[in-house]
């Protein structure tokens, strides 16, 4: 059933009738079918013209007795090309000017009318800070690792002289308590103790010489013509190895 209106807007009858609801922005809502009394008009917000169809970007809007699209970018965050700072936008209408959707790249980065760029110089000041940061970062890994292979260098170093020593004399002769007292607690004879002491002493050598190659490596961060990303492979490599080396000597 139609129901028809008069000039005023009023019902000149009684029936139900298909509507078009906004919410108090004038921003369409949704349809709904609604029943009109004679000599009433339309609920609040209510219109009988059909909106324009949904537009991604944009909400539709009753003005001034007709629909139209209006940009939407509510709920969406921006930055600004001045500072950087974000900002989530709740009103409708257009991105506010000196703001971009586009977000930064990094905390260094500049906008040059287009998008985010950072300059040559900062690019540079960065490789170098970058470079400094690995490049310590390298040696302090070394050095924690060193700390806990030396704790006891001057016990290491006795008991394998004792060891040369021992070896030296054909396994004959006075033995330290260096090999008798690991001999008895792993329940070993003294010359088989002392191989295994010397093996453990060439052992920590070789791990040692692999770590400060190692550590040598972070020359390669030097190398002209790296990207950060290169640099980063290359530093993370870089502790890798040295992690595997110092597993190698929990393992024994």
């Amino acid at each position: 059933m139609t129901v028809k209106f008069d000039n005023e807007g009023f019902a000149l009858e009684s029936g139900y009738i298909q509507v078009y609801v906004m919410d108090d922005q004038g921003i369409y809502s949704h349809t709904e079918t609604q029943f009109i009394s004679i000599g009433c008009g339309l609920a609040a917000n209510s219109v009988l013209t059909e909106p324009k169809p949904a537009k991604q970007g944009f909400a539709v809007q009753y003005v001034a007795g007709k629909w139209q699209y209006v940009a939407d970018h509510r709920g969406e965050t921006v930055y600004s090309i001045a500072d950087k700072t974000a900002l989530t936008i709740t009103e409708l209408g257009e991105i506010p000017a000196n703001y971009t959707a586009l977000e930064p790249t990094c905390e260094y980065c500049e906008w040059d009318g287009e998008g985010w760029f950072v300059s040559a110089e900062k690019q540079a000041e960065l490789k170098a800070q970058k470079l400094q940061q690995f490049i310590t970062a390298i040696d302090d890994k070394a050095a924690s690792i060193y700390s806990i292979w030396t704790r006891f260098e001057s016990e290491y170093r006795e008991r394998k002289d004792e060891a040369l020593a021992f070896q030296a004399e054909n396994y004959q002769g006075e033995v330290s308590r260096y090999i008798t007292d690991f001999a008895q607690r792993a329940n070993l004879d003294n010359k088989t103790a002392t191989d295994i002491i010397l093996q453990q002493a060439q052992g920590l050598e070789k791990l040692q010489v692999e770590l400060a190659n190692q550590r040598m490596r972070k020359y390669e961060l030097k190398r002209d013509g790296l990207s950060l990303e290169e640099m980063q492979a290359i530093h993370d490599d870089i502790i890798q190895q040295m992690n595997n080396l110092a597993e190698a000597y929990q393992n024994g």
